[in-house]
Formats: structure tokens, C-alpha cells, sequence
């Protein structure tokens, strides 16, 4: 999902990351090293709470840019509003 003003990419909402084992993604196969398949599964569960993190954090960014863009608005408003008076 891309943004309506063509700048930033949002995948937050509609492209949530899915634990392992989902439609798109198979269960990882046994390697048959348990510690392996541990440490794997631990380091998966992990990235995928970081892109959790971080898609969260886009989704803030966007709202901070927004809102500044919307305070300045209204600002250049009030002082058009202002001088015509």
C-alpha cells in the first residue's frame, strides 16, 4: 500500500507479517539438529517482531508528517485569515 501523495511505502494493516506456518510460508522442515531448529525458529519468531516494530514505527512517521503538514496548513491559514482583516 502506497501512500496517496507517491512518498513513503506503508505496509502496516493490509501486509502483516504471518508467523511461520501460514498459507504463504510452510513450516520450516526438521534439520534434525534440534538445537538448529531452536535457534532457527527463535531467530524467525524474533525478525518477524522487528518488522513488526518497524512497520509500527512507519505507520507513527506517517502520522507525525501528516500532522505536521496539517499544523503548518493551519497556521498559513490563520495568518492568511489574519491579514484580511
Amino acid at each position: 500500500m502506497t501512500s496517496s501523495k507517491g512518498g513513503m511505502s506503508l505496509w502496516c494493516g493490509a501486509h502483516q507479517m504471518r508467523p511461520a506456518g501460514s498459507w504463504w510460508q510452510p513450516s520450516p522442515r526438521p534439520s534434525g539438529n534440534r538445537a538448529f531448529d531452536e535457534y532457527r525458529d527463535e531467530t524467525l519468531r524474533r525478525l518477524e517482531e522487528e518488522q513488526r516494530e518497524f512497520q509500527e514505527f512507519l505507520v507513527r512517521l506517517r502520522m507525525a508528517k501528516d500532522k505536521a503538514e496539517f499544523d503548518q496548513f493551519m497556521a498559513e491559514r490563520r495568518t492568511r485569515t489574519d491579514a484580511s482583516l
